[in-house]
Order: structure tokens, then sequence, then C-alpha cells
């Protein structure tokens, strides 16, 4: 049995300014501050320097129009918190009653599920914004079927190209969509489909709040007030409330996470086993390289405890789900009856090629967007969250308990992201450690435990209060703010599908010159049972354009329909095909093919307008 022991020998220490909870909070309020100003110098560095123009302008327009001010705002209430010192004569978390403990964690839990729920049909209007989301849905709606490839009918198959998202497998030979995600998130969206789509995440997102108190009660069996911080700040963080809104594997990447710690710190031979299994399921997540940056520095852990033979156990059962993973789309391809020699195209040379490609598109204007991504996480966290990891610096260095390996993976997952890919495009918060969040939860416990440590084992006053004011702001100030900016960000683009979606025609063709992210209004259900079907311009083939205008009804969206419905426009966003296109739209037009939407017609009721 390792030692999880998290009593930190402070007690009697001269407490440093840093180590105070006024100190940590003083800190916490200079670090987003001077981290403000420099994101907002170094602006002209990235934009310089950057290769993709459009992936600066989004970095940069969450930052300005939705993170800065609310940092400033924060950090100054948080200082000022700080100086006032408030007190509770009875804290919210002193529960020593097991029934009160267990009825507050339901709660929370209860918040996070009905906070999910509702806001996937009023905040995201039931819509699938990223291409991540778009296809956790897809690959959902082919196993909800029975099949893991979804067919194309013969007089489909030369528009596969522009009728499929983006991010398929390239399978030349199999007449299906492959999304090239791994597929458990779809897999569990699609169980939870039977009942209704929009609770899968939400209840994943509930499941982690009790997980990560479940965790911390492992951890702390005699205190139950860690666990009950660890819960409310995990409960009342604005990226875990509103990523339960999406189809996004993140919020499962948490779940399994903290399930997999749970069954970590049991540390029996079940456990581990267990433990084994669900990280099998995490690494087929949606993408194999989170789940093993979480996990490494507790099997690292077994191996320096000289517990070798569990550790090689870890080590042999992950390369080997590994390996399976990386094979995935060739085992696929293989089932689609694709003869082993070409399948060869999506197998182990197929993921090195992506993993090479992502190597090599680096560049050190990404340290500029990853600064930018870490104050983003901030903001959408509890205000306490910082100053409490702060706090817990101490039980990192001492290796207390499990806090280095918290930390660890926390370093691991940014430095992994800076290096392969420091732009995370759409995003509510940071969602790249989005399952880390109960890393970051479990060390603020850690905080706290040391502040009650040398406080004559009970926490100040003062700090109950400030978890209290913390929880208030997280979910009474910032979560309706990042609501709200959720919700005017998502509107056009959901606006626009819906536009689309009624347009009589039996083909509407997008247009994307010029315009941001409308590529993703190329949306169709994966066995194309829809009408109209959506076609993305780029890919169609002048032969193509002649046959469907010949033998259709065909409606074109384009720049005037996008910006009347609020979609941005970017003259450097889709620049490289814009000369084709415009060549393609003149052939559209001499064939007198394309019949013009009309936006404010066609979306009907006063919901939009």
């Amino acid at each position: 049995m390792f030692d999880l022991d998290t009593a930190s020998d402070t007690e009697g220490r001269n407490s440093s300014f840093f180590l105070t909870l006024k100190g940590v909070t003083i800190i916490s309020t200079a670090i987003i501050f001077f981290g403000v100003i420099i994101s907002s110098m170094t602006e002209p560095v990235l934009i310089a320097t950057a290769k993709q123009p459009k992936f600066v302008w989004l970095t940069t327009y969450f930052f300005r129009s939705q993170d800065a001010l609310w940092l400033v705002g924060v950090a100054i209430l948080l200082a000022i918190v700080a100086i006032a010192r408030p007190k509770l004569h009875r804290s919210f978390i002193d529960l020593d009653d097991r029934s009160r403990r267990n009825m507050a964690v339901t709660l929370l839990a209860l918040f996070v599920l009905i906070c999910g729920v509702v806001g996937t049909h009023l905040v995201f209007h039931d819509y699938h914004l990223s291409r991540d989301e778009i296809l956790a849905d897809f690959d959902a709606t082919i196993f909800r079927s029975g099949h893991l490839i979804a067919s194309i009918a013969p007089e489909h198959r030369p528009l596969a190209s522009a009728l499929a998202p983006a991010f398929m497998v390239p399978i030349d030979r199999v007449d299906g969509f492959v999304s090239a995600y791994l597929p458990v998130n779809a897999a569990l969206r699609a169980v939870g489909g039977f009942v209704d789509p929009a609770s899968t995440n939400p209840l994943l997102a509930a499941f982690a709040v009790i997980a990560v108190f479940a965790v911390a009660r492992r951890l702390w069996p005699s205190d139950a007030a860690p666990a009950l911080v660890a819960a409310a700040i995990t409960a009342t963080s604005s990226q875990l409330l509103v990523g339960s809104m999406t189809s996004y594997a993140m919020t499962a990447h948490l779940a399994l996470d903290m399930l997999w710690l749970w069954l970590f710190v049991r540390d029996d031979e079940a456990g581990h086993a267990a433990a084994i299994i669900v990280g099998a399921l995490a690494i087929g997540l949606h993408q194999a390289i989170f789940h093993p940056l979480f996990a490494a520095p507790f099997i690292l852990r077994l191996w320096r405890s000289k517990r070798r033979t569990m550790a090689t156990a870890y080590i042999v059962s992950y390369a080997i789900v590994l390996l399976f993973w990386i094979s995935y789309w060739q085992l696929l391809a293989l089932w689609g009856g694709v003869s082993m020699d070409a399948s060869d195209e999506v197998g182990f040379v197929y993921f090195i090629a992506r993993v090479v490609a992502l190597l090599t598109s680096f560049q050190w204007s990404g340290a500029d967007l990853m600064a930018k991504n870490i104050l983003r996480f901030v903001i959408w966290q509890n205000p306490v969250l910082l100053p409490l990891v702060l706090l817990s610096y101490k039980q990192i260095r001492d290796r207390s308990g499990i806090a280095w390996e918290l930390a660890a993976g926390i370093c691991l997952t940014l430095i992994a992201m800076f290096v392969v890919l420091p732009y995370q495009g759409h995003g509510w918060g940071y969602r790249y450690m989005h399952g880390l969040l109960g890393n970051f939860s479990l060390l603020a416990a850690y905080g706290w435990i040391d502040l009650s440590t040398r406080t004559s084992g009970r926490a100040k006053p003062e700090a109950g209060a400030m978890l209290a004011i913390g929880c208030a702001i997280g979910a009474i100030i910032l979560l309706p703010v990042h609501v709200i900016q959720a919700e005017r960000f998502v509107q056009p683009y959901a606006r626009a599908a819906e536009v689309i979606s009624r347009t009589d025609a039996d083909f509407v063709i997008v247009d994307k010159s010029g315009l941001l992210f409308v590529e993703d209004l190329v949306r169709n259900d994966p066995f194309l049972g829809n009408r109209p079907k959506i076609l993305d311009l780029t890919y169609l083939a002048d032969e193509q354009i002649h046959l469907i205008c010949a033998k259709s009804k065909v409606a074109l969206f384009e720049s005037a329909d996008a910006t009347s419905l609020g979609i941005s426009r970017h003259d450097e966003a889709t620049k490289v095909d814009d000369d084709v296109r415009k060549k393609k739209r003149k052939l559209m037009a001499d064939l007198g093919c394309g019949a013009e939407i009309s936006p404010r017609m066609s979306v009907g009721g006063a919901r939009w307008l």
C-alpha cells in the first residue's frame, strides 16, 4: 500500500506571507493583472508570426471580448476580499454529519446536471458548434443504428468529399463515412441518445463532481471539509458547466480520469485492474494523448516506490491499448472489406503522419496562445481556485499524498499542448485542460489542508468566507456572464444551420469564402437521409456542378446570407481557395443555378429576430 498521508509538516513553522490566504490571493491578483498586460503586449508579435491568421483572430477575440475585462474585474474583487478578510461564524463546509455532507454533494451534482440539460437547449439551441462536437453526434448516430461505418448510396459517392464534415478518415476504398476521432465518446452519446442525447455530458459532469468528492474522501477519510471544498470548486466552474452543454469529449475525459483515480487510490489488485480497464476507455474517447499524460505521474509513482510489477502491468497494458486504438481505423477498414494492403494507409503510418504534422507545425508564437489559453482557463473557474492551488505548493514540493502527481499531470499536458497544438479552436475555458479540472480541485483541497494544518487543525473563518464568496461569484456572476458569451457566439451559426435546414431545395451549396468557420455548416445525416443535403463548394468539381444544377433544385448559402445572420467575415479566413471558388461561383451563375436564400424569411418566429 502506498502512503496517502496528506498531513504536512508545517505546523510550528513560520508562515511566510506567501503561505497566508491573504498573501496568495494578492499574488493571484498580481499574476492575473500581469498576465493580461503581457498577453495584450505580445499580440502584435503573434499576429506577425502566426501561420494561420484566422486562428489568431479567434484566440485574440476570446481574450479581448470575453476574458480580459472579467480577469481584471475578478482580480480586483479578489484583492478587495483578501484585504477586507471577511469571516463566517459557521462555514457552509463545516458539515460533520454524514447525511448532510452527502446531501450537499448530491445538491451540487444536481445543480450541474440541471444546468447542463437546460443549457444544451436554451444556450446552445441543441446545436453542435465545432467539428469535434459535430463528429461526436455524427458517430453516435452511426453507432445507434447498429453500424460502425455509415454506408454511402451509389448516387452520392461522387459527392462524398463535399457532403462529409471535416476530419474524415481518408479510406478511399470504403464506401462510407468514418470519423477520424476515436469512438468511445461517441459510443457514450449513442447510449445516452436512446433516452436524450442532451443528457449525456450533463450526467458525466455530475458524475465527475461526485467522483472528485469520492477521491478526496479516500485521501482524507477523517476530514470531510477538503472533499467538500474540491466538489464545490468543481461544481462552480463555468468551464465544467458550459462544457456539459456541449458534446465535447473533454467532459467524459474528466469523468473517466476521476473514476480512474478513485480506483487507483484504492491501491488493491481489483482497483488497479479496474483502473486499467477505465484507462483503456479513456484513451479511446477521442484523442489518445490526454489520458496517458494524466496517468503517467501516478504510474511513475508506483515505479519509484519499488512497486515495479504493478507499474509494469500498467505500462504493458497501456502499450497494448495504445496499439489497439492506433490501429482502430485500420480495423474499421478491414471490417468494411478493404484488403490488408489497402488498409495500411490508415494504420500505424497514418497515425505517425498525423503526429509528425502536428510536431512540424510548431511555432514559438504559440507561447502567446498558451498564455491566453491559461488566462481563459483561470477566468472560467471558481475565483478562489488559483489562490488555493498556490497554497498547495508546499504539499506538491514535499510530495504529500498525491499532490505532486496531480500537478505533474497538469504540467505534462500544458507542455504537450504547447508543442503539438497551442491553438484550441472553439472552447469554453481552455478545453484541453478540462480533463484535469479534478486535478486542480484536489490541489485546491491540498491548499485548504495546508492552511488548516498551520492554523491549529482548522481553517480560519476568513478562509471559509473566501470559499463561500468564490462559489457565489462563480455561480451567480461568472456563470451567467459565460453563458451569455457562449450563446451570443453560437447563435449566428445556429441561425444559419436552421435557415439551411428549412430551405426548399435538394441541395444547399455553402460558399465559405471570407467567412469564419462556415465550413462547419456542412453537416448531413451520416446516412444522407436529410433534405436539403449540404455541400461544400470547395470540393465540387465542375462536372459535378453541371450535373447537380441540371437535375436538382439547388440553393446557395454565401457571404451575404452569413453576415445577415451575424456570422463574422475575415478576409484571410479562406483566402487559399478563394480564386477556385470564384470560378465555381461563375460557373453556377452561367448555369442559372443556386437560388437565393432569404434568412429572415426562412427562419420564422421571434426566437432569432
